[in-house]
């Protein structure tokens, strides 16, 4: 994984993704149960075929809102990437809101699909990824860590990275569940 912290490495970094045809993306929010959440990470992964979180990317923004900001312009705004999230709605409202175009969310596509016929316990992320694509040992307890301390642990950084890599996997998953066809065009490498 590559943990990005400072303001030029980031700019830099979100300059190469509109290359991409298909961003699998993830946030973390600091602060969460009180009124004043704020963006910590965003997690970027361009590379389905990446199973271990080598070729994840995680942006840290906490408190810095002009890079958050330049992410939302450069990314979210651009209707030529696909971005695609797990339980969209959460994360749209720490980046661009309704005006992020091109949006794919692998919880509707699994609502689309049923739970039972996925035939998982529910449909969170984590559960389809062991149960749908057979991770093991997913950690869904960082979640819920205190994603505002800085240095961020090497545990958390692992789950942040983590989390797109299942989200890559789980969304070919359920295309090949419920659109094989589209599968080949949408998840192949940009070049």
């Amino acid at each position: 994984m590559h943990y990005l912290t400072t303001s030029t490495e980031i700019r830099d970094f979100i300059s190469t993704l509109t290359s991409n045809k298909t961003l699998w993306l993830d946030t973390e929010i600091a602060d969460f149960r009180t009124d004043y959440p704020r963006l910590s990470l965003i997690q970027v992964l361009a590379d389905s075929t990446d199973s271990t979180g080598v070729s994840a990317y995680l942006l840290d923004v906490l408190d810095k809102p002009d890079l958050a900001e330049y992410f939302i312009n450069q990314i979210m705004f651009d209707s030529n990437v696909e971005k695609v999230f797990h339980n969209a709605g959460f994360d749209l409202k720490y980046l661009g809101k309704k005006l992020a175009q091109n949006i794919t969310c692998t919880d509707q596509i699994a609502r689309k699909i049923t739970r039972e016929r996925l035939e998982v316990s529910n449909l969170k992320l984590k559960t389809l990824a062991s149960e749908l694509c057979h991770f093991v040992n997913v950690d869904a307890d960082e979640g819920s860590s205190d994603w505002g301390m800085r240095p961020l642990s090497d545990k958390q950084l692992k789950y942040a990275a983590m989390d797109t890599v299942y989200l890559a996997a789980v969304h070919r998953k359920l295309l090949e569940i419920s659109n094989p066809h589209a599968v080949d065009n949408i998840l192949q490498p940009s070049s």
